[in-house]
Parts: structure tokens; sequence; C-alpha cells
């Protein structure tokens, strides 16, 4: 099912009618962002009440359950036991929110609505969705260890929000269930179907329903650090230099300090050299391709019902594809997933061309080339799951 939401889907979309340089200058990271909107189709049927009943009728592999007064979890998983959906739906009617977990895993549409976001910010995303009866509630006030983006799809909600961050958690560290009070001074507000909430993490905040249901999508960042790449300098710093991989001074516990400090000094003037640490970061780059997910949807359609390409059919690139390109002295290498695909260099700006222009006929890639490679060409990045087709005949 289409999506009009995930079809204009970017990050100006999403925090719309707030800027993306209001959001990066004040919010990103620093503080929780309301956005009200009046409109409560903006976010059309990106994922409905239906569709939660849907996912309940076809038997999800976990369910969560919250109690509506302790915030009390039980979680049930299709591996371990079958998962009494009739107790869970009697618990909902009693006030019990039902949290189905990582959804985006097996719903197209929330796999797209994350790696659309992926691409643009180049952090990973996942998505809970939290349905709450009226006068229920979550969980109790707690931080969490991951930004999120929540999107209410479907009636409204009331929350809290301190104005204040605890800390600045680090994954995948948990709130201890002492001071779980919120502060007298936290913000309350509602989300109307429509509207949106950014919290950081380490903000703590709570929620619970009036006498309208909920149904909300809490979609998570899973932000790559500083400490993530400082890590990697320092491992590529090793794997350089074997001496960092020999053992410390025997009784190193009882003397000789200094000495170690000095060592650590010199290893890390060592690591501070820009052109290892260009190397480092190119590398670590390329690291994090191999983490994002790849869309393989239409594949086994396409292989089994294959419709021959000509030079007028309109293709485009996959949404959501991750990707880095190295250029090579005779050739250019492109990386997706755990895959290196290597071209020759005369097709480097038709590959440029083909993954950033979002509807072209194959006819139009530029570069020294005759249609019947570029044919070919296109056939390779289809079977890649690089490009899809878009329409045959002429471009608009």
């Amino acid at each position: 099912m289409n999506s009009a939401f995930l079809d204009n889907l970017t990050l100006k979309t999403l925090l719309a009618p707030v800027t993306e340089e209001v959001f990066r200058a004040r919010y990103w990271e620093r503080a929780p962002l309301v956005v009200h909107r009046n409109d409560p189709d903006y976010y059309g049927d990106l994922f409905t009440l239906e569709d939660f009943d849907r996912v309940m009728a076809n038997a999800p592999a976990k369910v969560v359950t919250a109690e509506a007064n302790t915030g009390k979890y039980s979680r049930y998983k299709a591996k371990t036991a079958s998962i009494p959906l009739e107790t869970i739906l009697a618990d909902m009617r009693e006030g019990t929110t039902l949290l189905l977990e990582q959804l985006h895993r097996s719903e197209h549409k929330l796999s797209l609505l994350c790696r659309v976001l992926e691409q643009q910010l180049g952090h990973r995303f996942h998505t809970n969705l939290y349905l709450t009866p009226p006068h229920g509630r979550g969980l109790t006030p707690h931080w969490d260890d991951h930004d999120t983006f929540i999107l209410q799809v479907f009636g409204s909600k009331h929350w809290k929000t301190e104005k204040r961050r605890r800390k600045l958690p680090r994954m995948p560290e948990q709130m201890p269930n002492e001071g779980r009070e919120l502060a007298v001074d936290a913000n309350s507000f509602t989300l109307n179907r429509g509207d949106m909430v950014y919290i950081p993490r380490g903000f703590v905040h709570a929620a619970e329903c009036g006498s309208e249901s909920s149904l909300h999508i809490t979609l998570g960042v899973n932000v790559f650090t500083w400490e993530d790449l400082l890590r990697a300098a320092i491992t590529a710093a090793a794997l350089k230099d074997e001496n960092l991989r020999l053992g410390l001074p025997l009784g190193f516990m009882h003397h000789g300090g200094q000495r170690l400090v000095s060592r650590a000094i010199t290893a890390l003037r060592d690591i501070t050299d820009e052109a290892f640490l260009s190397t480092v970061v190119d590398q670590f780059r390329d690291e994090l391709v191999t983490t994002f997910p790849v869309d393989v949807s239409g594949q086994v359609l396409d292989f089994f019902h294959p419709v021959p390409l000509t030079a007028k059919a309109v293709v485009g690139p996959r949404r959501g594809i991750m990707y880095r390109v190295h250029d090579g002295d005779n050739s250019v290498r492109l990386n997706v997933g755990d895959r290196s695909i290597v071209f020759p260099d005369l097709f480097r700006d038709a590959l440029d061309f083909a993954l950033t222009t979002p509807a072209f006929a194959i006819g139009e890639l530029p570069g020294e080339i005759e249609d019947e490679e570029r044919i070919v060409f296109i056939e390779r990045l289809m079977q890649e799951g690089l490009v899809v087709r878009k329409q045959d005949g002429e471009t608009p």
C-alpha cells in the first residue's frame, strides 16, 4: 500500500512546519520539540488502526504489554511459546497498552520510513508502536538511551517531558527504578492526530490517554557517536603499529605509571595525523554501510516475470539505499550492504546519475557509452536492488 506521507518523506516533511535549520541548531540532541499541525491527515495511511489490527490478527512474533497503573512490562514471544492473544486483548480492554517492537523489520511502510531517514541522516532508525485504550497509560516516567520522534497517527495522548536532561546515556544503558518521578515543572502537552514530539535521549517523559484512545509510532534514532569513531581510530592504529598490541610492562600495576602516560601520549599523537585519520574516517563509513539493511522487495517478481528494458524505459534509484562510491585508477567501486561492485571508470558519470536522479530514461545516462551498454548497466543495478523501474515510455 502506498502512503502519501512516505512518497514525500524528507527530514523537512518530518519536521514541518519547523525548519531543518532551526531543528539542527536548537533541538537536535539538545531539547524536546513539540510540533502541533492541526492536520489530522498529515500522516495519512502511514500506519493505521486497521494495520495494527491486521498485524495482531496475523499472530505477531512479539507483543509487549504495559499495565495501565503500574507500567509493568509483560513480554510475549512466539519463539518461546504461543502468544495468548485473547488474554492480551482482554487486558487491553482493561486499559493495558499494547506495544509492537521493531515492526519495521516486517512491515514495508515502516521499513521504508526508516530507510529513507537513514539515507538522509546517516544514523540507524527503528520503530515501536504503542496502542493505548481510553484512560490507559504506557510506561512509567523514564528516559531512553536513544532519541525519538513520536508520530501521533490515531487519537490523542497527553504527555509530560522534563525541561532538563537527566544524563546523556550510552546504549544500551537503562534508567534505574529510583528517581522516576517527573519534575514538578515538566512541560505538559497533548498530541493530536497528525502531531509530533521529538525527545532527545536522557530526557524523562511519560504519557497517558484521556477519553480518547491513541496509536503512535515511536521512531527511534540509534546514533553513531564520536566515541564509535575514536574507537575505530584506536583499532586502526593498533593494526598499523604492532607495538600497540604488546602487553603493558610487567609490574605496571605497582609502578611505572608515568611511563604508561608517556607511551599513551605518543600513541594518541600518532593517531592525530591527518592522513591517517582521513583513511580511518573513510574505512569507518565503509563499515557502517554494511550495517544498513538492503531492500530486496520486488526482486523475486522481477526474476520470474522479467520485462525487457529499452533505452526509453524509465527507471530510478530505489528509495532509502545507503551506499558509498570509490574511484580507482581505471574503475569505480560501489559499496552497498556487504557487497563491492566494480565498474569500468567510463561508467562513473552514469553511476552517479543513476543513483541520484529520481526518474530518467535509460538512454539519458551520460558518458561515452552505447544504448546497449546503458541497458546492461541498468540491468546490473536492478539485479543488485539499487535501481527500480518507474514506468515505460518517454520521460515527462
